[in-house]
């Protein structure tokens, strides 16, 4: 079951950033008509920019260094964000926004979590005695063991495989997930291992994904819906996306695209 049904803006017009962008301009209403939806479109286009304003308007949690309510890269779009009017199905209560580029500030939050739990247990030992001082160190190490039987040891791994790790450790059942080009990150086997990962929850375990994203890889997600930002926002099919034809070609005849670059 997926959750997030319909999203709308306000009609009227404004000039301030992102609401002077073109898609947004005429953009009305947004359907979500399958678990999975892509927002495809070039650089500057607005498919993060609306993903980032989703995430606001959902409350959601961010996998990074820090929340988005305090997120300083995000401020221009809270206002966007607030104004979006949301329809569920059945509301979500589980999820998280992921940015490729947050990924390594994740990691130095747990790193700096984990120099937290290391100055618990020394306190802990200069206060406590005892039965009292083996409980506090108990549950302390208990935390340290969870978070590396989720996470692994993400600095020594590299930026793929640890952008893997982390989702397979915080996807669960029955959430709305928002993704932003993972593909970052990501070689083209690891997109098919994330792309086999979506298909799964989104099949089996009721979860909803939305991810902005520049791969034709994971513009072929099954049944997912296909949003392309340019002047509009369009709804379209993977083999109509500018991307794919693009990468298409190429392949297809690489001298051709040499011959003017």
């Amino acid at each position: 079951m997926y959750f997030l049904q319909h999203i709308s803006l306000p009609t009227g017009t404004r000039s301030s950033f992102p609401f002077s962008l073109p898609a947004f301009k005429n953009f009305e209403s947004m359907q979500f008509e399958s678990p999975i939806t892509v927002f495809v479109g070039e650089n500057g286009s607005g498919k993060s920019t609306l993903l980032k304003a989703l995430a606001i308007k959902l409350n959601l949690p961010a996998i990074g260094s820090s929340d988005l309510e305090s997120d300083e890269t995000l401020s221009e779009i809270k206002e966007f964000g607030e104004s979006i009017k949301t329809r569920w199905t059945n509301k979500a209560y589980r999820g998280f926004f992921f940015r490729a580029e947050d990924y390594f500030g994740f990691v130095k939050r747990l790193k700096n979590l984990d120099q937290e739990l290391k100055g618990d247990i020394v306190d802990f030992e200069k206060r406590l005695s005892g039965t009292g001082l083996k409980l506090a160190v108990g549950a302390v190490l208990g935390q340290k063991e969870a978070l590396l039987r989720k996470y692994g040891d993400l600095t020594q791994v590299s930026h793929g495989e640890g952008f893997l790790k982390v989702l397979q450790g915080r996807l669960q059942a029955e959430g709305i997930y928002l993704i932003d080009e993972p593909e970052a990150a990501l070689s083209p086997q690891r997109q098919l291992a994330l792309f086999s990962l979506v298909k799964n929850l989104a099949e089996n375990n009721g979860c909803q994904f939305i991810i902005a994203t520049h791969s034709p890889i994971l513009m072929t997600l099954p049944n997912a819906t296909i949003y392309q930002f340019a002047d509009t926002i369009q709804k379209v099919r993977f083999d109509e996306t500018e991307h794919f034809t693009i990468m298409k070609n190429f392949l297809n005849n690489p001298e051709a695209f040499l011959r003017y670059l």
